[in-house]
C-alpha cells in the first residue's frame, strides 16, 4: 500500500502544471523585436542587441503583473544607441523600459517617449528607468515636441538623464487631456535634468504637470530627488498646473527660472534646495491659487526679482478665467531659509 501511495504521489507531482519560466529574448533588428513583443509573457525580457539602432520607432505593448513585468532593456545598459528618427511608445500595464540611449537624432513625432500606444491604449504602472536622452533635439527650435509625455496612471520615470533640449516643448510633461481630470499618480524621481538653453518664449519648461483645462482637479503626482542644472529654457522650470502634487527634495542649481504653482490647489513644495550662485535671473518659488504649502526650502544666491523672486506671491485677477491668475488664499509659507537672495 505504501508503494502504491508513493506511485500515486509521484504521478500527481508529474501531472502538476509547470509554471512558465520567464525568458530573455535577444533581438537584433526591428522585425525580430516586433515578433518578440507579440509573444512576450509576464516576466519576459526583450533585450535589444548592443549597437546603433537607426530610425527605429519602438512600440512596446503588453500586460505584465506587478511581480512579473514585461521588460524592454538594453543588452548592456548604455550600449544600445537609438539614433536618427527614433522614438518610443509604451501602452499597457506593468511594463519596464531600461538602459536605452537616445543620441544623434530627433523624434519624428510630437512625443519622443510617450506613455501610450494611442489614445485608447495608455500606460498604467509602467516604469522608465536608466534612460539617457542626450541632445536628441529638433534642429528647428520653433518645432515643438515633448521628450517624455506621461499619460495614464501610476507611472514612474527614475534614475534617468535628460539634457540639451534646444527646441520648443516641455522636456517632461504629465499629460491630462481635456475631460480627463483623474489622478495620474506619476512619480518623477532621481533624475538629472541638465542644461537647457533659453528658448526665448513660453514652452521651454523642464517639467509640467497638467494644463489649465483640468487644473482644478488633482493629479497627485510626485517630483522628488531630481537634480536640475542650468535649466534656462524659460521662467518656469517646474510648472504645476493641477492639484495635490508634491515637489520635494530637489536640487535646482544655476537655473534661470522658478518652481511655479501656476494652476491648481493644495500643492506641497518642501525641502528643495535652490543654489543660484549669483547667476542672473535665478528664481525660487512662485505661489498662485488656494491651499498651497511652501515649507523648509533653502534658497541661496538666487538673484531674481519680481515673479522670479526667492518667494513670489502673485496678485489674482478678479473673476479670473481658468487660464489666468486665481487669487492666492489660505497659503502656508513657513520655515524657508533665504541666504543672499
Amino acid at each position: 500500500d505504501g508503494m502504491r501511495a508513493m506511485g500515486t504521489l509521484i504521478t500527481c507531482v508529474l501531472l502538476a502544471p509547470v509554471p512558465a519560466l520567464a525568458a530573455d529574448h535577444l533581438v537584433r533588428d526591428p522585425a525580430a523585436y516586433a515578433a518578440a513583443v507579440q509573444k512576450a509573457a509576464p516576466g519576459d525580457r526583450i533585450l535589444l542587441a548592443d549597437g546603433e539602432w537607426r530610425d527605429f520607432q519602438i512600440v512596446l505593448t503588453g500586460t505584465g503583473t506587478a511581480a512579473k513585468p514585461i521588460t524592454l532593456a538594453a543588452q548592456t545598459p548604455g550600449k544600445v544607441i537609438l539614433t536618427g528618427r527614433s522614438n518610443l511608445r509604451i501602452g499597457g500595464e506593468h511594463l519596464v523600459v531600461s538602459g536605452l540611449v537616445f543620441r544623434d537624432g530627433f523624434s519624428p513625432t510630437k512625443e519622443l517617449i510617450a506613455f501610450r500606444r494611442d489614445s485608447k491604449t495608455v500606460a498604467r504602472n509602467v516604469r522608465l528607468t536608466e534612460i539617457v536622452v542626450d541632445n536628441f533635439t529638433n534642429p528647428d527650435r520653433r518645432t515643438e515636441d515633448i521628450w517624455v509625455a506621461i499619460y495614464g496612471i501610476g507611472n514612474r520615470v527614475d534614475h534617468s538623464w535628460f539634457a540639451g533640449k534646444g527646441n520648443a516643448g516641455v522636456t517632461l510633461a504629465v499629460i491630462r487631456p481635456k475631460g480627463q481630470g483623474g489622478e495620474n499618480r506619476a512619480r518623477i524621481d532621481h533624475n538629472f535634468f541638465g542644461p537647457r538653453p533659453p528658448l526665448g518664449s513660453n514652452g521651454g519648461e523642464t517639467i509640467r504637470v497638467g494644463t489649465s483645462d483640468e487644473s482644478l482637479s488633482d493629479s497627485r503626482s510626485i517630483i522628488e530627488r531630481n537634480w536640475f542644472e542650468k535649466c534656462d529654457g524659460e521662467v518656469e522650470i517646474v510648472s504645476i498646473k493641477s492639484g495635490g502634487n508634491v515637489v520635494r527634495g530637489n536640487m535646482l542649481v544655476e537655473s534661470q527660472g522658478a518652481v511655479v504653482l501656476r494652476h491648481g490647489n493644495g500643492n506641497l513644495v518642501e525641502r528643495n534646495v535652490f543654489l543660484g550662485k549669483g547667476k542672473p535671473s535665478t528664481g525660487g518659488i512662485r505661489v498662485i491659487n488656494r491651499d498651497q504649502i511652501v515649507r523648509d526650502n533653502y534658497l541661496e544666491g538666487v538673484t531674481g526679482t519680481s515673479f522670479l523672486s526667492a518667494i513670489a506671491v502673485m496678485n489674482g485677477v478678479p473673476n479670473s478665467v481658468i487660464n489666468r491668475y486665481h487669487q492666492v488664499a489660505n497659503a502656508r509659507i513657513e520655515r524657508n531659509s533665504f541666504i543672499e537672495v
